[in-house]
């Protein structure tokens, strides 16, 4: 795999990871800080002062700093849900574990603003991942 492969799998490996595990206990957002900005700094390290000229490692470097964008961004949505409803948002994905998504599934708990900052911010990630191509 080369280096825009390698930028492209962080960018959306890591986003989605942090997206699905972020009520887990064994997650605490603490050390996604840490781990996000640890990437965001090698990714502008890599921007600002390697002097990258090809198109590959302009993608691996911006794909470090995605994770980040995508946290910022989980972050604000989680404190307007906290004005909203008092609690965190509800992921409402495929797979998340704070839904019913079998056949028919009810899921009266879910506000339509949960399902907003859900899609927003899987629209989020994939677009910040699909921009790369087009920022290098």
């Amino acid at each position: 795999m080369d280096n825009s492969g390698v930028g492209i799998a962080v960018a959306l490996g890591v986003s989605l990871f942090f997206l699905y595990t972020r009520k887990e206990k064994w997650m605490p957002s603490k050390i996604v800080w840490i781990i996000c900005t640890v990437l965001f700094l090698i990714g502008i390290f890599g921007l600002l002062y390697l002097n990258v000229h090809s198109k590959k490692d302009k993608i691996l470097y911006y794909g470090y700093c995605v994770p980040m964008i995508y946290w910022i961004f989980d972050r604000v949505f989680k404190h307007i849900s906290y004005k909203i409803h008092n609690r965190d948002f509800i992921l409402y994905l495929r797979g998340s574990f704070e839904v019913n998504d079998g056949f028919g599934a009810k899921n009266p708990h879910v506000k339509e603003s949960d399902m907003v900052f859900s899609f927003a911010l899987l629209f989020i990630i994939v677009i910040a991942t699909l921009s790369i191509t087009q920022i290098a």
